[in-house]
């Protein structure tokens, strides 16, 4: 008989890099796992309309009748609060698509004075609770800004624990728990030539211009302004390139845009704003290099990365934590140091100028996601775990 399993997370149209994720692979997952979908939010994607669907509310009272419960924990608060304190109150298997929750526990918890599960996060990375009360040092601990993960208390709370690198199953003491299972690399949508040129042309793009793109939500972690900055020189030396920010702003990015927008770069900045699935597809495949920045990381696994690698696009990262696992032949890494600017700067004019260079890495990027990062390559490791407790 088939496992049945549930799973907890959000799903499409809710607008979420863990949604997308979520939707490929319980269809993968499909034909070998009895899968009931629990979500709050509007109506789902029709594509997942084989599968029962229930809201998170109805989960205690059914948890009864599945050999495994799946929780999906991100740094959204809208989307994950409901089902961290699921994990927390019912303990199963987690998947941890972010090392660092503070984030979302600030959010979630501590602005609504939730102050019992905030508490409870803040443990040592041996699993050991602070010994003061909430009002006592929490207070104190957010001048320290994100730097506590916050992530080892519902780990060790949990029987299993899925991470997306090894990078991150090593930052726990008491890791036998913990499994690594690679986010895949897969495309929603290959949009057409016709799909593309009318994107670039209701942005404005020339053809005879080199497409820089930052991909998904534009938020500080993403160094917009070392972006920008690094654009601006070469744009002022006579570089044909056009930057592009595909996706929604952040309020906290919103001043830079509105600088950019009033200055003689508008022309050749843009940010885009939210993008449905069409043209944010169109967006990457505008592009010849696509910048995948994290500073600092959240230990995230990052599913613009993973689009970017299928589509064979040459992608700068970090040179931080879970990103150093990518083979420097497919990605391109950028140490966060003074020299950073100048760097991006060399990298730039690299590809800009050796088309045999891109054309490398572009190759390379298509190997690595097919060989390595399929989903039909990610699909055994679940069922590999699925099965661990049935034998």
């Amino acid at each position: 008989m088939k496992p049945k399993v549930a799973w907890l997370s959000p799903l499409p149209p809710q607008h979420s890099g863990i949604a997308n994720y979520s939707y490929w692979l319980v269809k993968g997952l499909g034909p070998y796992v009895d899968i009931d979908l629990y979500c709050d939010g509007p109506e789902l994607d029709a594509g997942l309309k084989e599968f029962q669907v229930f809201p998170l509310s109805a989960y205690q009272p059914r948890r009864q009748q599945y050999d495994e419960t799946i929780y999906h924990l991100g740094n959204n608060s809208l989307f994950h609060k409901e089902i961290y304190k699921l994990a927390w109150n019912f303990p199963a298997t987690i998947v941890l698509h972010d090392y660092n929750l503070s984030a979302f526990l600030h959010d979630a918890f501590y602005l609504k004075s939730d102050w019992r599960l905030y508490e409870e996060a803040l443990v040592t990375g041996n699993g050991h609770s602070g010994d003061k009360k909430a009002s006592g040092f929490i207070p104190r601990l957010r001048r320290h800004g994100g730097t506590v993960p916050m992530s080892d208390a519902i780990v060790n709370r949990n029987r299993k624990v899925v991470v997306h690198h090894r990078w991150l199953k090593e930052q726990f003491a008491d890791a036998d728990h913990v499994h690594v299972i690679p986010h895949f690399a897969k495309l929603n949508h290959k949009p057409s030539n016709e799909q593309v040129e009318a994107f670039k042309k209701r942005f404005h793009i020339d053809h005879k211009q080199f497409v820089i793109t930052c991909l998904g939500f534009v938020n500080t972690n993403k160094l917009p302004q070392l972006l920008v900055e690094v654009a601006g020189r070469l744009l002022a030396q006579g570089y044909p390139v056009h930057l592009l920010f595909a996706g929604e702003t952040a309020p906290e990015v919103k001043r830079l845009q509105a600088e950019v927008e009033s200055s003689e770069l508008r022309e050749s900045i843009t940010f885009t704003g939210y993008l449905d699935e069409v043209d944010y597809f169109s967006a990457l495949f505008a592009s010849d290099v696509v910048i995948n920045l994290r500073k600092p990381s959240m230990g995230e696994a990052s599913g613009t990365l993973m689009h970017a690698l299928a589509a064979g696009k040459p992608a700068i990262i970090s040179d931080i934590n879970q990103y150093r696992e990518f083979p420097d032949r497919v990605c391109w890494k950028l140490t966060h140091d003074e020299n950073e600017a100048q760097l991006l700067y060399e990298y730039l004019t690299v590809l800009l100028s050796n088309r045999n260079v891109r054309e490398a890495i572009s190759a390379n990027a298509l190997d690595y996601a097919e060989s390595v990062l399929s989903l039909d390559r990610i699909i055994p490791h679940w069922l590999r775990l699925l099965a661990a407790d049935r034998r």
